[in-house]
């Protein structure tokens, strides 16, 4: 199979994974209206991966063949993570973003550096699953509204979430073993009251 339809699928198949905590079900028209919205969102966001991914590993496999790039997208905001050969590297990589999508806010962590090995990648995949588990277990935060990423030990959260369950997210993750850093991409969303006025 083609390499690039080999991405799609990758990246579809991850979508359909993550969409789940969208699926819930349907009790009112406001509702409906917010998973469709999240649902719009998510998909955008999945087809801005797959177009840098895409770009970097079908465009120019061979230039990038000696890395490990990883591409985030959540809310728009676009998070490059992994190893490069070359500052150009790094550089270009970012310019590629931006050119497959539209967001103002690309998030470069790429490190000049040889690939980590498949043990490492290993053991990020299983920090980022212990850290969604925990988030799910926890009333007061909205794991759907959270993104979480490992790479070489170091965990990214993205998100646009209220002060309080972002201070929640970032504990749960400095806490996990095998953390060595967490890096906070978040937007904070604040909640007014209005009073009431009879």
């Amino acid at each position: 199979m083609d390499i690039k339809y080999q991405v799609i699928i990758q990246f579809f198949f991850s979508f359909l994974l993550c969409s789940c905590a969208y699926t819930t079900a349907v009790s009112s028209g406001a509702s409906a209206v917010y998973d469709r919205h999240n649902i719009q969102k998510g998909v955008s966001d999945q087809l801005t991966s797959i177009r840098t991914y895409g770009t970097i590993y079908v465009d120019h496999k061979n230039k990038y063949k000696d890395t490990h790039v990883s591409v985030a997208t959540f809310n728009n905001v676009v998070l490059l993570v992994g190893q490069v050969a070359t500052e150009d590297q790094k550089k270009e990589i970012a310019q590629f973003a931006k050119e497959q999508s539209d967001s103002n806010e690309i998030y470069n962590f790429t490190t000049v550096e040889k690939p980590t090995s498949s043990l490492i990648r290993m053991s990020d995949s299983w920090i980022t699953s212990k850290i969604k588990a925990q988030l799910i277990a926890i009333n007061d935060v909205d794991p759907s509204q959270i993104k979480v990423v490992t790479e070489n030990g170091v965990v990214y959260l993205m998100g646009i979430i209220p002060p309080n369950q972002a201070d929640i997210a970032v504990d749960v993750a400095r806490t996990t073993a095998g953390v060595e850093k967490v890096v906070k991409i978040f937007s904070y969303l604040h909640v007014s009251r209005k009073p009431y006025l009879s």
